[in-house]
């Protein structure tokens, strides 16, 4: 966490010409856009674990920088070629995909900006209900009229775990 921590202020540092901690000018509307960037990356994941045909691989670049190392809920850190595979893997597994995101937070720099919310998600994993509580940290730069995700971190609490073990266990107990 402390480390997160870290990165997204030199990221917000290093990303401006003015005083990094006041908000950019135009913080609202960047505000606004990112929102809505991560609004449409959730609705499109809604989309692709329900049945709609559409490629998380495709997904994910849309939004994501193609270097972005990603730190999993279970504290890993990996690559986005990782954690495309994870959720292609993921997808064959789960139905009755929904989200919400609550609480959201944005703040943008100039050229940098961040969000953070509580994702919460519920589904069924080859047939069990998983219900995950995901405080979620994003960080983002501007590419030209766009916004692109160069950090994302994901915590998780104690339940959620709890429920990664039990759905772990009963994948082994079948092996």
């Amino acid at each position: 966490m402390k480390f997160s921590l870290l990165l997204c202020s030199v990221v917000l540092i290093s990303c401006s010409n003015k005083d990094p901690r006041e908000p950019a000018a135009n913080g609202h509307q960047d505000g606004t856009s990112i929102e809505q960037a991560i609004t449409t990356l959730y609705a499109g994941l809604d989309k692709a674990y329900n049945g709609a045909g559409l490629n998380t691989d495709s997904l994910i670049d849309a939004y994501y920088e193609k270097d972005v190392r990603y730190v999993t809920a279970w504290g890993w850190t990996e690559p986005l070629d990782t954690t495309k595979t994870r959720l292609r893997r993921a997808a064959q597994h789960i139905r009755n995909y929904n989200h919400r995101i609550e609480s959201m937070q944005v703040k943008s720099y100039g050229n940098a900006a961040y969000a953070f919310f509580i994702l919460r998600q519920n589904y069924l994993v080859d047939g069990r209900p998983l219900e995950e509580y995901l405080p979620t940290t994003l960080v983002f730069e501007r590419r030209g009229p766009d916004w692109k995700i160069v950090h994302a971190h994901r915590s998780t609490d104690y339940e959620t775990i709890q429920q990664y073990a039990a759905l772990q266990q009963k994948r082994d107990a079948k092996k």
